[in-house]
């Protein structure tokens, strides 16, 4: 499957080739980026590259997945976007949006423009349906970026053993 390439007017979001994975384990291996995400640990090199093949994977096997963002002046890695299908328990079938961002690039607004942009992709891929997001109640960029794309607080569950902040919105 060919992955669809999504531009804004500063990002371009695309699919991940081998050539992005030695960005995407630094990423994992950073306690900064990984403290809000599953049980908030660090994965070895090991583990991401599983963690980084799933990425090409969710696409080949669902039609849909995570988008490297780059920024479009400098082509320099921001981070990882998209959808994904966890199969939680009671929420089969409900598309899920994850992002995570390296920290140079927060407070630019490239997490809002690129969700935004998602969420249009999704609306096209999937139709009028549900979708969630779950953020660690801490992370309080994250809640202000899903609020800003219209997520709504639905629930206050637990995740990874974790309290979190079930988030969700109509496409």
């Amino acid at each position: 499957m060919r992955i669809p390439v999504i531009e804004t007017s500063r990002l371009i979001l695309r699919g991940h080739t081998t050539d992005d994975f030695e960005i995407y384990a630094a990423m994992w291996a950073n306690p900064e980026l990984t403290r809000f995400i599953g049980d908030g640990s660090i994965k070895p090199r090991e583990e991401a590259w599983t963690s980084f093949l799933r990425q090409v994977g969710h696409w080949q096997v669902l039609g849909f997945g995570n988008w490297v963002v780059e920024e479009k002046a400098s082509g320099r890695h921001i981070g990882t976007i998209g959808f994904n299908e966890r199969r939680r328990e009671g929420r089969e079938g409900v598309p899920e949006l994850g992002w995570m961002f390296d920290g140079w690039s927060s407070g630019q607004g490239y997490a809002t423009e690129s969700l935004a942009a998602v969420l249009a992709w999704g609306k096209e891929k999937f139709g009028p349906v549900q979708v969630i997001a779950i953020v660690a109640p801490d992370n309080i960029a994250s809640m202000r970026v899903a609020q800003k794309c219209g997520f709504r607080e639905r629930s206050r569950e637990l995740s990874a053993g974790r309290p979190r902040i079930f988030y969700e919105r109509s496409l």
